[in-house]
């Protein structure tokens, strides 16, 4: 509770008790116990140089690969996890091979979007420009900006103790239902190892990219699907 409210609270306590000596008491003492009390902690204006440099760095990169892990925290208290490959060759091309249980392939060539379920023995087709708007993926394959496509803020989401600084970025232009999203970027390298996106519901997607190491070289057809012979496709 604000102190202001105790205050006024208690205050109207000593009223009612009809003690003149009791308001004046506390008129005195309860200044001086407010100053004991923790202050609240300013928060954090963005950190616009950081940003600049997480950029840079980022679009300076012709490609990598590594892993992931991958945590949805529903907004009922749900968790389920992910994790696997990860892989990114400039102009927009990326692989993102999940492993069992939750088997799954996301590849891109830059304009389609193939998203593989062994499980279900289907293949989604899309244009990629339909499922990056607005998202970090569209900054992670070198198509956006990070300070043209977003307005960054202060922290208003507590991030985990992981040594990252945090750049939280609101889209400027709205794409419901997602809130705000988060970057983790290491302060030093001022290169990204974590991002978190917060829908409107209060529903967490977070991915953290693990063992990264820069290359350029991949098999020609590391970032294209060919779709199997009667295999069910849908296409949206």
């Amino acid at each position: 509770m604000e102190f202001a409210a105790v205050y006024a609270k208690v205050a109207r306590t000593g009223r009612g008790m009809g003690g003149t000596v009791t308001a004046l008491v506390l008129a005195v003492l309860l200044p001086a116990l407010a100053a004991l009390l923790p202050a609240r902690a300013a928060a954090q204006p963005c950190d616009r140089a950081l940003l600049a440099r997480a950029q840079a760095v980022y679009q300076a990169l012709t490609g990598f690969q590594g892993e992931f892990q991958q945590e949805d925290r529903e907004g009922d208290g749900r968790v389920l996890t992910a994790g696997g490959k990860i892989a990114y060759r400039k102009p927009g091309q990326m692989r993102w091979e999940y492993a069992p249980p939750n088997e799954q392939l996301l590849v891109t060539d830059g304009a389609t979007v193939w998203l593989y379920d062994p499980l279900l023995e289907n293949v989604t087709v899309q244009p990629l420009a339909d499922l990056t708007e607005g998202t970090p993926l569209k900054f992670l394959l070198g198509a956006g900006s990070l300070t043209a496509d977003f307005d960054c803020r202060a922290v208003s989401l507590v991030p985990p103790a992981d040594g990252l600084a945090t750049l939280e970025l609101v889209p400027k232009t709205p794409i419901p239902p997602l809130a705000f999203i988060q970057l983790g970027v290491r302060p030093a390298t001022a290169r990204l190892e974590s991002f978190r996106m917060v829908d409107t519901q209060g529903n967490r997607r977070t991915v953290r990219l693990l063992n990264l190491k820069s290359t350029a070289t991949f098999p020609p057809e590391h970032f294209t699907f060919k779709i199997p012979p009667d295999m069910e496709v849908i296409t949206k």
